[in-house]
C-alpha cells in the first residue's frame, strides 16, 4: 500500500523520494556517488545514477554501530528476477544495526535478463568497486562505524572477498564462494562477458585481471591485512574441489574445522546438513557467522 507521505523531497537531505512497497520504506533519489546524503533516512532504499547511466541501488539502515556489515547476492534464478535484489535484509536486522546490501548494477547491462550473475565486475572502463567503497565509507561516517565486514555466498562470495582485500582490518564471511572466474559455469561466464565485454576475448580478459577475476592469484600475490573466514560445505563437493581446493593451494593453508587459526584465513570445512551447491541452512549460517565475529573482534587492530 502506498504512503500517502509520499512523493515528496525530504526537508533535511533535501533529496526527492517515493515509497518503496516492496520493501516498505521510502526510496531516496540521490544526486550522484559524490554527493552521497544519508541524513534524511536512517533506513531506505538508495538510487545512485552513474556516468554511465546505470545506478547503483542498495538498501542501506544506518543506526550508530560500531561495525557496518555489507552483503552481496549471488545469481538469480530464471524465475525470480526481480531488480534490485538485496540480501539478508530481514535475517541480519536485529544483529547489526549498520547494513547496506547492494544490489549488482552489472546486471543492468543486459536488457534481455538472460545474465543472471554478474559478480559485481562490471565491465570495460567501470569497475562497481569503486562506486561501492565511495558508498561504504560515506556510510561509516553517518553510522559511526570503525569496522567493516563484508558476507557473501557463490558469487556474493566473490565480490565479499574482492572489496574485504581493499578494506585493511575488514572481514570476508564468505559461504561457498566462487573465487576464480574461470572456473565458473561455462552458461554463467558466457553470459557475462557477452553482455558486459562484447568482442573482447574472455580467457584474455580472466588471465590479465586477475585482481578482478581470480581470488587466489590475488591473495598470493599480494599481502593483503584483512580477514577472510571461508565456510566450505564437504556436501558441496563441486566447489570443494574447483574454488576452495584452488584458493587453499594458492595460499599453502591447512584446512580447519572448529580449530582456530593463527593467521588471518580461516578456512573452515564442515559436514552440511544438506547436499549441493548454495545449501548452508540458516543455523549452519549462524553458527559460523558468530565463530567468524568472534574470531574477528578478537584479531582486528583496534579502530583510528
Amino acid at each position: 500500500m502506498a504512503n500517502s507521505r509520499y512523493p515528496r523531497v525530504n526537508p533535511k537531505s533535501g533529496l526527492k523520494e517515493k515509497w518503496d512497497d516492496h520493501f516498505k520504506v521510502p526510496s531516496v533519489a540521490q544526486k550522484s556517488i559524490t554527493s552521497l546524503r544519508f541524513n534524511g533516512q536512517t533506513t531506505a532504499v538508495h538510487t545512485v545514477p552513474l556516468e554511465n547511466g546505470l545506478s547503483l541501488d542498495f538498501y542501506a539502515r544506518l543506526g550508530a554501530a560500531d561495525e557496518l556489515v555489507v552483503t552481496f547476492h549471488g545469481a538469480y534464478r530464471k524465475d525470480k528476477y526481480l531488480y534490485p535484489r538485496f540480501e539478508r535484509v530481514q535475517s541480519l536486522e536485529g544483529t547489526f544495526p549498520a547494513h547496506i546490501a547492494f544490489a549488482d548494477p552489472t546486471l543492468r547491462l543486459d536488457r534481455s535478463q538472460k545474465m543472471l550473475l554478474s559478480w559485481y565486475l562490471g565491465g570495460p572502463g567501470w569497475d562497481p568497486m569503486d562506486d561501492i567503497l565511495k558508498v561504504i565509507a560515506r556510510a561509516k561516517g553517518r553510522s559511526g562505524a570503525k569496522h567493516v565486514l563484508f558476507i557473501g555466498g557463490s558469487g556474493g562470495g566473490h565480490t565479499a572477498m574482492r572489496l574485504s582485500a581493499h578494506v585493511p582490518g575488514s572481514l570476508a564471511y564468505v559461504q561457498a564462494p566462487a573465487t576464480d572466474i574461470h572456473r565458473c559455469f561455462p552458461n554463467a561466464k558466457k553470459n557475462y562477458f557477452s553482455a558486459a565485454w562484447p568482442g573482447w576475448d574472455s580467457e584474455k580478459l580472466l588471465d590479465a585481471f586477475p585482481e578482478r577475476f581470480n581470488m587466489p592469484v590475488l591473495y598470493r600475490r599480494r599481502a593483503l591485512d584483512n580477514f577472510v573466514y571461508y565456510a566450505q560445505s564437504t556436501s558441496d563437493p563441486h566447489y570443494l574441489e574447483t574454488h576452495f581446493e584452488p584458493f587453499r593451494a594458492a595460499l599453502g593453508a591447512t584446512p580447519t574445522g572448529a580449530e582456530e587459526p593463527r593467521g588471518r584465513r580461516w578456512l573452515a570445512l564442515y559436514d552440511g546438513e544438506k547436499e549441493g551447491h548454495g545449501a548452508m541452512t540458516p543455523p549452519e549460517f549462524r553458527e559460523h557467522l558468530h565463530r567468524a565475529l568472534t574470531w574477528w573482534r578478537a584479531r582486528r587492530p583496534a579502530a583510528r
